[in-house]
């Protein structure tokens, strides 16, 4: 993906804050969207295996009705995964710039199998719908053999497309996310930017793996959460009671096992990160992290210990400012490990700046100050009332009265007038220098004459 070396362009510090800001938006809608796909399709493809395999209704009907949660409309997909993929992919080829490390490809491939996992996962979708229609036909009203035939090879081809497609679209966008993380850790380690990032190595580094584990607890956690507040909060109208506590038993013992679980591994992913990308920031924003873990914790053990899902709400807030945090501190490891490469950037936007002025004929106006001028090169040598090294002014000033081409000619070729006095020596002073420095000290001169 070098395409992207060649349509990005340096920008200034001001600009790359502003991508920082838009990494931490972008990172903030994609990475809670791809954990709870990730979440609800594994849910719902085991579900669907074990309703399979027992016969037992209430899990095909869960399988197909968790499917459907994240999977409203292919715009909420388009927006809240693909949109985000994308503008992750453009940010870091912008902040990587001309860096050691590129990672446009490696993002390019994880986009790819984000598509092509959303197809997968919609085809799984469309495919319980298709069951549901099949089912309500009856065979013998096909009076030809040949119909019954079409129907029946449909029926059977729907149902293998339903067996592999969630199967396939689940490991697809878990690999999409696996690729996703490793990219991050690899941004976040400055010194392992110049050596072999193939995929291979981003994948299956130990930052990586140890990341994508904390990161599958965290999905299964807050789509418990999720699964609750959809279940006891919008739609407990529209299920029976026997449906409800099959879902509630799930639900809560899923989430109280993994809420206990992603605070172990995410302790041993701070553990395990290089030190130049830990500070003090990150250690508090760690300590905030693991209060909020605890805190759902809590909320789900209250929920199972007391069976109720009162809680399922505030649990689902709590995971999003979990998220927030865990990715603010993300993005903290990565601005302390490249405060090198936005130097580096600024200097290249300074240079790449002045460039285009140049070709398109803009002469940058500098305002010169001659009080800022003469407090750099002559207060040290000369007073307007007394002599230091050089005359005072108040003594050499009059004969030049009238005479503003002199004085200046003096001051950018000055010669030894006063034997007793060393000569002036020449500070390389611009015309237009020398020209604001006579304006002043005439100016100071007759001021101090009223």
């Amino acid at each position: 993906m070098d395409i992207l070396q060649n349509i990005v362009y340096p920008q200034s510090s001001t600009h790359i804050q502003l991508l920082e800001y838009l990494l931490f938006v972008t990172l903030l809608i994609l990475l809670p969207y791809l954990s709870v796909m990730i979440g609800t399709t594994f849910f719902s493809v085991m579900h669907f295996s074990k309703g399979k395999r027992s016969g037992n209704r209430k899990h095909l009907i869960f399988s197909r009705e968790l499917i459907d949660i994240f999977t409203v409309n292919k715009g909420l997909s388009f927006s809240l995964g693909i949109i985000p993929m994308l503008s992750i992919m453009l940010i870091m080829g912008q902040l990587l710039l001309h860096s050691d490390l590129n990672v446009n490809g490696q993002l390019f491939f994880a986009l790819i199998l984000l598509v092509i996992g959303l197809i997968y996962i919609y085809t799984f979708k469309y495919s319980f719908r298709l069951k549901n229609i099949f089912n309500l036909i009856n065979k013998s009203d096909f009076t030809e053999s040949s119909l019954l035939k079409e129907y029946e090879g449909l029926q059977k081809s729907n149902s293998k497309l339903l067996s592999k497609s969630g199967y396939i679209g689940l490991l697809l966008i878990a690999f999409a996310a696996l690729i996703l993380i490793g990219v991050l850790q690899i941004v976040a380690d400055s010194s392992k930017w110049a050596s072999d990032n193939s995929l291979v190595n981003i994948l299956f580094s130990t930052n990586t793996i140890l990341y994508f584990l904390f990161y599958l607890a965290f999905s299964f956690s807050i789509t418990s959460a999720a699964i609750i507040f959809k279940y006891f909060k919008t739609e407990s109208k529209k299920h029976n009671q026997d449906y409800l506590d099959f879902v509630k038993s799930f639900a809560l013992k899923t989430g109280l096992i993994f809420t206990f679980i992603q605070p172990l591994l995410f302790v041993i992913t701070v553990l395990s990160s290089p030190k130049s990308s830990l500070s003090f920031s990150i250690f508090i924003a760690v300590g905030i992290v693991l209060t909020f873990m605890l805190i759902v914790s809590i909320m789900f053990y209250i929920m199972y210990k007391e069976s109720k899902t009162n809680l399922g709400g505030s649990t689902v807030l709590v995971f999003l400012i979990l998220i927030s945090v865990i990715i603010y501190k993300d993005q903290l490891a990565i601005q302390r490990t490249s405060i090198l490469q936005k130097e580096n950037l600024t200097k290249e936007y300074q240079l790449f700046a002045t460039q285009i002025k140049e070709k398109a004929g803009i002469t940058e106006i500098v305002e010169i100050n001659g009080e800022d001028i003469y407090n750099a090169k002559c207060i040290a040598c000369h007073r307007f009332d007394s002599q230091l090294v050089g005359p005072a002014y108040n003594s050499v000033l009059p004969k030049y009265e009238g005479k503003r081409a002199d004085l200046v000619d003096f001051i950018l070729n000055p010669r030894k007038i006063n034997p007793e006095l060393p000569a002036m020596p020449n500070q390389g002073l611009k015309p237009k220098e020398a020209e604001a420095i006579a304006d002043y000290i005439v100016k100071t001169y007759q001021n101090m004459q009223k």
